[in-house]
């Protein structure tokens, strides 16, 4: 039976040998070594193979397949990138397209390596070609979408918004695509080329809570403050009917979403009620903000609120174990409003101290 397998195996490999019409003992070693899933010794054979024949584009195919079938895809699409340029005869690239299912996710795994390797302004050039060979090999959006962040990252618009649009063209639903451009601009501090893509991806998913959320962000940013009320209340209320899995997801913007809307309505709208409604909310996200804890008091100060902010200012200095003068400023003077004239007496006396040390 072992003998039987042995012959029908070889005669698998003697027609695969045929196919590439090889006359290389190293082809035929290794194409051997292949089949046997021992990928080092087919290595070894095939670059043994390319010293013989440095302009057999197969040499190059079979070595840059068993650095793929190791993982090793970097090494693997540069192989592939010889062979496809070393063949007059477009049997490579044939080859390729039709097995996709190998070549293609090589090549995308090598194209989007900047991602891992964290060097995508250096090795631009590389990336860039195993991209554009996948793209050719397998026509997907995926691949432009991939070399739209290549190129966002060496700063090239030109070729972004290029690339970008063969995308759209294919895609015009493509929300992820916009979304990452648009968060390229907002690091970027291009605030108005952000929100042009953000609106884009507004159209396609009005109801998506990390795009309502960016947008009261850069409307947050650029001070247009009635916007941001409207895209974080927005977002407030389809985290409120999330479910347990997407409010986990979401919970960190939610935190952030309701201090930045009692920051508003503090100091902007000087609606206080309003401003301790949200930031109570940013505590009950996350009950460890004590950003939020500060304004909270502060809000409860203006609201003329004095017992809470007195409480909550108090709470505010033990948490953070920060002791500011101009907190004790607010208490002594919350404490007198109360009519607590000792308990004032004794907040303004340790204000002035702390003045005194420039705290």
């Amino acid at each position: 039976m072992l003998k039987l397998l042995f012959k029908i195996s070889f005669s698998v490999i003697f027609f695969i040998i045929l196919l590439t019409g090889c006359n290389n003992q190293y082809m035929s070693s290794g194409i051997i070594y292949m089949q046997q899933s021992d990928f080092d010794k087919a290595i070894v054979q095939f670059k043994e193979a390319i010293k013989i024949e440095p302009n057999n584009p197969q040499a190059y195919l079979w070595l840059g397949k068993a650095y793929g079938s190791k993982s090793e895809f970097d090494l693997a699409a540069e192989n592939f990138l010889i062979a496809v340029e070393k063949d007059t005869t477009k049997q490579v690239l044939k080859e390729m397209k039709e097995n996709v299912e190998f070549y293609w996710p090589v090549l995308f795994n090598a194209g989007t390596g900047f991602l891992r390797n964290k060097d995508g302004k250096e090795n631009r050039t590389k990336y860039e070609n195993y991209l554009l060979k996948a793209e050719e090999i397998k026509d997907t959006t995926v691949n432009y979408d991939y070399l739209v962040l290549l190129y966002l990252e060496n700063q090239d618009e030109i070729n972004m918004k290029k690339i970008m649009d063969k995308s759209l063209s294919k895609n015009p639903k493509n929300l992820s695509l916009l979304f990452n451009v648009a968060k390229y601009y907002i690091e970027s501090n291009n605030l108005q080329e952000a929100k042009k893509y953000l609106d884009q991806a507004k159209e396609i998913d009005f109801e998506n809570p990390q795009i309502l959320y960016w947008l009261g962000e850069v409307a947050f940013a650029g001070k247009d403050f009635n916007n941001a009320i409207d895209n974080f209340v927005k977002f407030d209320q389809i985290f409120e009917n999330s479910d347990s899995l997407m409010k986990t997801k979401l919970i960190t913007y939610k935190n952030d979403v309701d201090y930045k809307l009692g920051k508003i309505y503090l100091e902007e709208k000087k609606e206080y009620k309003n401003a301790i409604k949200y930031f109570l909310l940013a505590i009950t996200d996350n009950s460890e903000d004590l950003e939020s804890l500060l304004n909270l008091g502060f809000a409860y100060y203006k609201n003329k609120d004095y017992a809470d902010a007195v409480k909550t200012l108090e709470d505010y200095i033990k948490k953070a174990g920060v002791e500011i003068s101009d907190l004790y400023l607010i208490l002594a003077d919350s404490y007198s409003r109360m009519k607590m004239n000792e308990k004032s007496v004794e907040a303004y006396k340790k204000y002035e101290d702390l003045k005194k040390k420039g705290k």
